[in-house]
């Protein structure tokens, strides 16, 4: 069942606890039995589904008196919970606010929701932030709950997803990460045999028949629970659904399944989702939740004993820690799919897993040892496949399920030239001595991932030159101007000579990868925005406003161009002029059939890299698109050049702004891209101490986002096409930044 997540709180940095303080809190609610009334037919795998998940938590060392339980009919053995009470409405909810109560700064909170799901028209005076496109709320269905109420516009005891998401805002609201798992889902009533939809015609309980406004399949809001506003310091939240909102989740037997089960015979159901949930949990091979789903999705994908089944999704903080698990992970890896003897990644050219790249492959939890090598046969920006595979000798071969990889062998495909300084550069023979030896320790190893090659001294054609003056190794771009004068706005990025090649050679490192990869970025923006609208589906349009005789000094403020702007069309990849206070209107609207996700980021003069808005960070840094909508996207922003701590310009030059869109598909989560976001070197100039604002880093204004985005949901997205599925397409916006 699909409901709605909130939007998460922009730049918030949550301090946790140590890991010893932290703990799990869970409220498991399982509704099997409807009250007859309802004329719901009941369910026989809820009950199955909170014991097997109770036991699983308690095997990851979650404490049996943080597993809150509702449930009913669950027979009296040690190897079944005790219910705490029925899954009524009152009472779930009281659970809610009792987690709530309880809940502290870096716990984390699972509330997990096997039962029936439907959905209603919405309130037309409910107070919603974000309204739903096709004019239908979610609905949990408790035990106790009644028919549609004509009057409160509800049906009685439900559980609608906005109240839900209030319920675990006040969680989040703690400083706790909340897991929410909803086996559950809201289209038709069919039973097939021994599988069982867990779904309720709306028109059973009396729903009035609403027609939806042309929308997605999903509706419009930004994720899936839709709570309050985002508050300060609130947790992270991550969402595992059954399926989409306009499928079926399913229960059926598992007869080889050989755990205890309520029930007899063919009677011991449990949800197919929570099944491989269940599995993927109790191999603990997972750190985080995009493994975990990786997980899922490959068994689901490969299991077909009881039919197909509905793809399940994915939403919200992703990459956070699983709680329990080992920590067995390897650094820098990517989680793969195996299946038919090749392998799919969520990882493209911009993560170096590039078409010829070579990588090591280990068994998911085991990190210590390859087990095999395989080389990229195909790539995308963000997505990339393996033909075959070499296992090594004696290791135990995976035909089916996740592999981790890393990439050993880097593809050429990109190349990035630094330049060392001239020989006449050097004073002393000192400097010279920790300068080589500072080059030779930044470029000995991992530097080729990105195509970084050293070049000759020199080299007017490099992407950097590297020139030694005044005691410092300065970073030279070939298009920006050489300025050592100290504190200018526009100083060149520099490192100090200290004397200590061992400080000089990582930091040098870094510099040189930061500027490699956001050049990588751009190249690959600039490759493909080529095809135009008509070749993408999407139509993107930016504008810029300007205010005449706009004081260098003024502050940047609301949401909206100053009063009496001039607003002009912006051309992708030509240069356009800036300067303080220009205000950026970029639109993305989705006209297709096709859903899409869509990331933006600027990429500043000194190679910093920053997802917009800010608030995406938890999300993967892209944002929903759904088809056919009369919503667009909107990315909005102030370029403001004035530092007001140093009262004087920050470093300007060719700034840049990049949309990526990736087509819908079926791998059932959204692709990361936030490992693409990066800081500005602006910390490396001589001016000490000061935070360097406007269009720099993560803590500038402008990431922080003065506009919003209006989007909507669908869930689910791929980073690998279809053989006859659209490409992903990008757009490059330019802008010639001056003080």
């Amino acid at each position: 069942m699909k409901l709605f997540l909130a939007v998460l709180a922009a730049g918030v940095i949550v301090t946790a606890p140590s890991i010893a303080m932290a703990k799990t809190l869970a409220l498991l609610v399982g509704v099997a039995d409807y009250n007859e009334a309802s004329g719901i037919h009941d369910l026989l795998g809820p009950r199955n589904d909170v014991s097997i998940l109770w036991r699983a938590l308690k095997a990851r060392g979650v404490k049996p008196e943080d597993i809150a339980v509702l449930t009913d009919s669950l027979p009296g053995r040690a190897d079944f919970p005790v219910a705490k009470g029925l899954a009524e409405s009152a009472t779930i909810l009281s659970e809610l606010d009792s987690l709530a109560a309880r809940a502290e700064r870096g716990d984390t909170v699972l509330f997990y929701y096997s039962g029936h799901g439907t959905r209603q028209p919405v309130d037309p005076a409910a107070n919603e932030d974000e309204p739903e496109a096709d004019g239908m709320d979610q609905v949990l269905l408790p035990s106790d709950v009644g028919s549609y109420d004509p009057i409160k516009l509800t049906i009685r005891n439900a559980i609608v997803d906005h109240q839900l998401g209030e319920k675990l805002t006040a969680i989040r609201a703690k400083g706790a990460f909340v897991w929410a798992v909803i086996d559950a889902c809201h289209s038709g009533t069919v039973t097939r045999g021994d599988q069982v939809t867990r779904s309720v015609d709306p028109a059973s309980l009396g729903v009035p028949d609403t027609a939806p406004v042309q929308a997605s399949r999903g509706g419009i809001r930004e994720g899936t629970l839709q709570p309050a506003k985002s508050v300060e310091g609130e947790g992270g939240l991550v969402g595992f659904y059954a399926v989409e909102s306009y499928d079926e989740a399913i229960e059926r037997p598992f007869p080889g399944y050989n755990l205890p089960m309520a029930g007899d015979g063919n009677k011991q159901r449990m949800g197919v989702f929570t099944y491989h949930l269940h599995r993927a949990l109790t191999r603990n091979t997972a750190g985080t939740y995009r493994d975990l789903a990786q997980e899922i999705v490959s068994e689901l994908n490969s299991d077909r004993s009881g039919g197909k089944v509905p793809p399940p999704v994915f939403d919200g903080d992703l990459d956070a820690p699983i709680p329990g698990s080992d920590g067995a992970r390897l650094p820098n890896s990517v989680t793969g799919t195996v299946a038919g003897g090749k392998i799919a990644f969520p990882a493209g050219s911009l993560h170096g897993f590039d078409v010829g790249a070579g990588l090591e492959l280990f068994a998911p939890g085991h990190p210590d040892k390859p087990i095999a090598r395989a080389e990229i046969s195909a790539a995308t920006a963000v997505s990339s496949s393996v033909d075959s595979i070499v296992w090594q000798q004696g290791a135990d071969q995976i035909s089916e399920g996740t592999i981790s990889a890393i990439v050993k062998d880097p593809a050429i495909n990109f190349r990035f030239l630094v330049s060392p300084p001239p020989a006449a550069d050097y004073g002393a023979e000192a400097d010279r001595a920790v300068v080589e030896t500072a080059i030779s320790s930044a470029f000995k190893e991992g530097a080729q991932n990105l195509g970084i090659e050293l070049g000759e001294s020199g080299n007017p054609d490099a992407d950097i030159l590297l020139r030694a003056k005044n005691n410092r190794l300065w970073i030279v771009r070939p298009d920006r101007p050489w300025v050592t004068e100290a504190g200018a706005y526009n100083e060149t990025p520099s490192l100090a000579l200290e004397g200590d090649a061992g400080k000089l050679g990582p930091a040098l490192k870094d510099a040189m990868w930061a500027l490699a990869r956001a050049a990588k970025l751009l190249r690959v923006a600039s490759a493909l925005d080529q095809g135009g609208d008509a070749d993408t589906d999407l139509t993107i349009t930016a504008t810029i406003s300007k205010l005449a005789g706009q004081d260098a000094k003024a502050a940047c403020s609301g949401n909206e161009p100053p009063p009496g702007a001039q607003s002009s069309p912006v051309e992708p990849l030509l240069p356009v002029a800036a300067g303080n206070c220009s205000f950026v209107d970029i639109a993305v609207k989705n006209d297709s059939d096709k859903d899409y996700y869509v990331s933006g980021f600027y990429v500043d003069a000194l190679g910093g890299v920053s997802a917009i808005p800010a608030n995406v960070g938890k999300r993967g840094c892209v944002r929903p698109l759904p088809a056919g909508t009369d919503k667009s996207l909107a990315f909005r922003f102030w370029i403001d050049t004035w530092d007001e701590k140093s009262n004087r310009p920050s470093s300007t030059g060719a700034e840049n702004f990049v949309i990526l869109a990736l087509p819908k598909y079926d791998t059932h989560q959204p692709p990361k891209l936030c490992a693409l976001t990066q800081p500005t070197l602006a910390a490396m100039q001589q001016t000490r101490g000061v935070e360097i604002a406007g269009t720099r880093g993560a803590n500038s204004k402008l990431a922080t986002l003065i506009g919003s985005v209006e989007g909507a949901s669908t869930r689910g997205v791929s980073a690998a096409p279809e053989d006859d599925g659209p490409a992903m397409t990008g757009r490059l916006f330019v802008f010639d930044v001056k003080p």
